[in-house]
């Protein structure tokens, strides 16, 4: 049993590697993918629901004339969109906790302090878009009043700056235009409709009001804050209670991309438009364009790269991983292990005894030649009945009778009856060869009989 046991355990261990090699490969094609989804899951905020880069490009495509960055010269001039995602306007770094972040999403998904706020609002004329939703809306990107922001968290210059009007879902709400005194041609289409509360209506002159279809005043919509004592400044400032009507998501529902149009040339005049996508800069840090010659002035990072992993992108490299794993698993599966460069022992010893048979013929030694082709004979049927686990050679024969004794008690008998003629000595030429011939025979026979058919001259069966 030690002898099989030696023989066995290199397939065994050389199985055990395989296995393990392919579990590898398997584990770290799942880890890829796995990291493909979560980057692709990965969006920027401004291209998020929430985000305001469809305005921008929807701005441009009706002609209206946007600039990509405004510096201290040219911010004057131009109107600039601000989204507000701080419902305290505190900043980085400020404790904006209620506990249901890992669920919901951060409260503030992009920090902006009261100061950046202000710098903003001095440097030129700015139409402020108050927050609404929480952080858990741009993975998801999908509305849900869980996602709305508390409106206990939220704070504008010491103000609550918003209330929420009871009807939940998307409604359909009318815009009266207090300056002209009348109702716009579109209306605003909004999930859990958003207005200033009284507080900042006290301070600010209402603009655009909401009104149910019934014609009574849900609330106020956008109001004009210039002077209102909150930033200290005389430029023009406009507070934009619901975000819904700029943001991405938001454009998609009934004529809220019509509305936004027509608020955004209403306000800006002939000055040109900005859209704030990125508030983690200063607001004066981007030269003008005519400074740079026409080149987009923002700074790029390394953080940039992320957008070749977000969709599109990401089913891409998901395929190119799930294709090279394909391939690995299929090539290992068809080629096998690589081939090794060693010899079997058996074909070593297969070639000696051809060696030692060409002698003997050659030497006309037909007793010796007999005797060698007998004893290789019942090895090769000793190691295809009984495996790694027969006895060591010179015991084949009797082992060979027990078995064939208890299996096929026959067969057994003419086996053992054929092997002592082949063996017997004292034989003439024509006695041995007829003695072989019922040797073989016999053992032609046994392979039969036991599911293996091997012809006589055939050199595997040892």
């Amino acid at each position: 049993m030690t002898g099989a046991a030696s023989e066995t355990s290199p397939k065994a261990a050389d199985g055990r590697g395989e296995t393990a090699r392919m579990a590898g490969i398997l584990a770290v094609v799942v880890a890829v993918v796995a990291l493909l989804i979560v980057l692709g899951a990965r969006r920027p905020l401004e291209d998020s629901a929430i985000g305001l880069a469809g305005l921008e490009r929807w701005l441009a495509d009706k002609g209206v004339p946007t600039v990509s960055a405004i510096g201290d010269g040219t911010a004057a001039d131009t109107l600039r969109i601000l989204p507000i995602y701080d419902p305290r306007i505190l900043g980085e770094g400020a404790l904006q906790e209620d506990g249901a972040e890992d669920e919901r999403g951060s409260l503030a998904p992009r920090p902006l302090s009261g100061a950046e706020f202000a710098a903003r609002a001095q440097a030129g004329p700015m139409l402020a878009v108050l927050p609404k939703w929480r952080g858990g809306i741009v993975s998801r990107g999908v509305a849900h009043p869980d996602l709305l922001v508390p409106l206990g968290a939220m704070a504008f210059f010491g103000e609550r700056p918003v209330a929420r009007l009871p009807e939940r879902g998307l409604s359909r709400l009318l815009v009266y235009d207090a300056d002209n005194a009348e109702v716009l041609p579109d209306a605003a289409t909004l999930y859990s409709g958003q207005v200033l509360s009284p507080a900042l209506d006290e301070k600010c002159r209402p603009v655009l009001i909401l009104r149910d279809e019934g014609g009574r005043d849900l609330g106020t919509l956008l109001a004009d804050c210039t002077g209102a004592s909150l930033v200290g400044s005389n430029n023009a400032l406009f507070v934009l209670s619901d975000p819904d009507i700029f943001t991405n998501a938001g454009l998609a529902n009934g004529d809220n991309a019509a509305l936004a149009l027509s608020l955004v040339e209403s306000f800006a005049g002939n000055a040109k438009v900005f859209v704030e996508t990125d508030t983690a800069r200063a607001p004066d840090a981007a030269s003008a364009p005519s400074q740079t010659g026409g080149e987009d002035p923002r700074q790029r990072t390394l953080a940039d790269l992320d957008r070749f992993f977000v969709y599109p992108f990401s089913t891409f490299w998901i395929g190119l991983v799930l294709v090279t794993g394909l391939a690995l698993w299929r090539g290992s599966r068809r080629f096998g292990r690589p081939q090794e460069d060693e010899e079997p022992a058996e074909a070593s010893k297969r070639r000696t005894i051809d060696a030692s048979r060409r002698i003997l013929m050659l030497a006309r030694a037909d007793a010796a030649l007999v005797d060698g082709h007998v004893k290789d004979r019942i090895e090769g049927l000793a190691s295809g009945l009984f495996g790694a686990v027969r006895r060591q050679a010179g015991g084949d024969a009797a082992a060979l009778t027990r078995f064939l004794s208890r299996r096929a008690p026959d067969l057994g008998e003419r086996f053992a009856g054929a092997y002592a003629a082949v063996t017997e000595e004292h034989l003439t030429e024509r006695s041995r060869f007829d003695a072989l011939g019922a040797f073989e025979a016999v053992i032609q026979e046994i392979w039969h009989e036991f599911g293996r058919v091997a012809d006589p001259a055939r050199q595997d069966r040892r």
